[in-house]
């Protein structure tokens, strides 16, 4: 399937994106936030680059904190809602799949939250990322879980007890998401990811799995038992990479 197939169906969810995605009440930036502010660090002054962000809400916060922030997506409708609500970031359209724009600027910092796993191709991306590092800077991505995300719950009938049951872990898959009017999901197991950041020169010094909270903020007692389990299992992760030396 072509990038630009993807990014016509990224306009056409846009509204229902900008609408429905919340930001930092989004369960999957819940679960991100403690970790990548640790990652990230003081952004006071530093110039940071969001990746894939969508209707720039992330970029926004990360522009409060201090940093000077571009953002950059294929979608340009969402780009429409990020520069009309957000006009002090710097935004900018562009093809992920080719990589960044030239000329590429330095970055302290690049975040890419939920947006690899939704591009077909990553290796010019990863490429021109690391090349766009300062030396001590850092990219901080996170992704769908490759293991557990797309499989179902279920629960063994005599037992009563729950489980995902993972099957074809190491098949590359193009999934359908229906979520927004629909979208493209890239499965790739994790060590695909790895080897592909070696291969650039980008080390992982951190990964982390949260555990999957429910999309409502009401704190842990007030959670179903169902929810307790649902949360032992986690369905993204996030990984911190830093440059290794040339």
């Amino acid at each position: 399937m072509s990038s630009s197939h993807d990014i016509d169906l990224w306009d056409q969810a846009a509204d229902r994106y900008a609408q429905h995605v919340s930001g930092v009440d989004d369960s999957f930036y819940r679960r991100l936030s403690p970790f990548l502010w640790r990652e990230l660090g003081d952004v006071t002054g530093q110039n940071l680059l969001d990746l894939g962000c969508g209707h720039g809400w992330l970029a926004e916060q990360l522009r409060l904190a201090g940093a000077t922030v571009t953002g950059i997506d294929g979608s340009a409708a969402l780009l429409r809602h990020a520069t009309a609500t957000y006009p002090k970031v710097a935004f900018a359209a562009h093809d992920l799949t080719t990589g960044l724009p030239q000329p590429r600027q330095t970055y302290h910092g690049v975040v890419a939250h939920m947006v690899l796993m939704d591009l077909p191709e990553l290796q010019p991306l990863i490429a021109d990322v690391r090349a766009s590092l300062a030396p001590e800077g850092v990219f901080v991505f996170s992704i769908l879980h490759p293991c557990f995300f797309a499989q179902t719950p279920g629960e063994d009938t005599a037992t009563g007890e729950r489980y995902r049951k993972v099957t074809g872990y190491l098949h590359h898959e193009q999934r359908w998401i229906t979520s927004f009017g629909g979208h493209h999901h890239y499965h790739r197991p994790l060590s695909w990811y790895i080897d592909l950041l070696a291969a650039n020169r980008l080390a992982v010094t951190r990964l982390h799995e949260p555990p999957t909270l429910p999309a409502h903020l009401d704190p842990e007692p007030k959670w179903t038992d169902y929810e307790r389990w649902f949360a032992t299992i986690p369905t993204m992760l996030a990984i911190t990479c830093r440059p290794m030396p040339t």
